[in-house]
């Protein structure tokens, strides 16, 4: 990680997360606590930090959104989902999402010219059926 890493992560950390953060307690009803293992997103270039910003905030607020549309959905977040830990790797067998003592843990791959990143509805569907 190079001083432009730094900046850049720093810079998230500061202004993007604090909004993320706001946005998903707004639609979630309660404090949905959000994790980022910073670590795993700045061993690489700025790909990593820049996708999360742009595509894994994004989609994720679209899935909280998606499953708390309603009181019924709200509740059962609540009593299921206490928090997100988010990581990064550059290897696809680390790729996955697992919900866990009530943490829903989410390893993206977003290093490198190809990336993969859980989507709002692949989120919303595994999230949903352990509701």
């Amino acid at each position: 990680m190079g001083l432009a890493e730094k900046r850049l992560a720093e810079t998230i950390k500061t202004d993007k997360f604090p909004e993320f953060q706001s946005k998903l307690n707004e639609l979630s009803g309660y404090d949905l606590k959000v994790e980022i293992d910073w670590n795993t997103f700045t061993a690489f270039d700025q790909y990593p930090l820049n996708r999360l910003a742009n595509y894994v905030f994004s989609d994720i607020t679209e899935f909280v959104q998606g499953i708390c549309s309603d009181d019924m959905g709200k509740e059962a977040m609540q009593e299921s989902v206490k928090g997100i830990h988010i990581s990064n790797s550059d290897k696809e067998e680390d790729f996955k999402m697992e919900l866990k003592d009530n943490v829903l843990y989410l390893t993206e791959l977003l290093a490198g010219g190809v990336f993969s990143n859980h989507g709002p509805k692949v989120l919303k569907g595994y999230v949903e059926s352990l509701l």
